[in-house]
């Protein structure tokens, strides 16, 4: 059994404790080495850790056990099938991505704080904290290999369902209007196996799922894959099943679960996509745009016209 430990240093001049950037990552790593050996309560226990980092950082291994309905030993042997010596381990390396003491860090989410301001303000902030916190979480070097997927690629098929389907549309528009073949892959009539037909290498398949994963989803992805297509998901956990069944994942965390879990990462995500892959193909672009301004004035297409 491997075991990860976490690195410490020294924060110069400030009351801060020592920060280890790479205590997710360690984290992600662990995930796609050892994942599937999880039962699947470990599976349950592991998900829900990963879906909200800020709680999975200060819960106890009793308070998660009883959340999950699944025996404290469950998360024990959770986290030591995945490499760490038990799950302080593990949550210390959960810990390592705060950059102030994590209780400051969760104090906006406390119950009398939120009771301080409106709760649309307050769900507006923790979509903003999510999205930074994306933003530092991501490496360019992922991003890019994203866009040069993107880019390179014969065409785009873009998929998502359910909460994510908005998502996926507003993908697939951007990359229309920037890419010369790039499709939305839509389930309404029931054929989704037959827009997969021609499917090949060289091609890219692109699933967008949240929270709770489409088993339509995972299907796409392992048909691309098992015909040399490129795939990429975008999701909100390493160990989502789209994350596993893809080539390339970004990862945009969707936090607790309100009425519905927080899209505002996945947006950004889809926006700054987008602008990398627009940066990345000028000066054609111009040119598709003024074809696409013309064709939505000859079709009458905004009141404003």
């Amino acid at each position: 059994m491997t075991t990860f430990s976490l690195k410490r240093s020294t924060a110069e001049g400030v009351g801060q404790p020592a920060i280890d950037p790479a205590g997710l990552s360690e984290v992600d790593r662990a995930i796609d080495l050892h994942y599937d050996k999880l039962s699947v309560g470990q599976r349950r226990a592991i998900d829900r850790l990963l879906a909200d980092t800020r709680y999975g950082a200060v819960v106890s291994a009793p308070q998660l056990a009883e959340a999950i309905n699944v025996s404290e030993s469950t998360i024990t042997r959770a986290a030591q099938t995945l490499g760490f010596t038990g799950f302080p381990d593990l949550q210390r390396h959960l810990r390592a991505r705060f950059v102030a003491p994590v209780q400051d860090r969760l104090a906006p989410l406390e119950p009398d704080a939120a009771e301080r301001e409106s709760l649309a303000r307050h769900v507006m902030l923790d979509d903003a904290e999510r999205i930074r916190e994306m933003a530092e979480d991501l490496s360019s070097e992922e991003i890019q290999a994203v866009v040069e997927s993107l880019i390179g690629a014969r065409r785009v098929l873009v998929f998502g369902e359910r909460g994510s389907h908005g998502l996926a549309l507003m993908l697939a528009m951007g990359l229309r209007l920037v890419l010369p073949d790039a499709r939305l892959l839509n389930q309404e009539a029931g054929d989704v196996p037959d827009q997969l037909l021609g499917l090949e290498r060289g091609d890219v398949v692109v699933a967008v799922s949240f929270r709770r994963v489409d088993r339509m989803t995972v299907n796409v992805l392992r048909h691309a894959r098992s015909v040399g297509a490129t795939t990429i998901a975008l999701t909100d956990h390493r160990s989502s099943p789209a994350a596993r069944a893809a080539d390339r994942t970004l990862i945009a965390r969707t936090g607790i679960l309100r009425l519905m879990p927080s899209f505002a990462p996945g947006a950004s995500l889809v926006n700054a996509i987008l602008e990398e892959v627009a940066a990345r193909t000028q000066p054609g672009i111009a040119a598709r745009l003024r074809d696409a301004e013309e064709l939505w004035t000859q079709f009458g297409s905004y009141a404003e016209n």
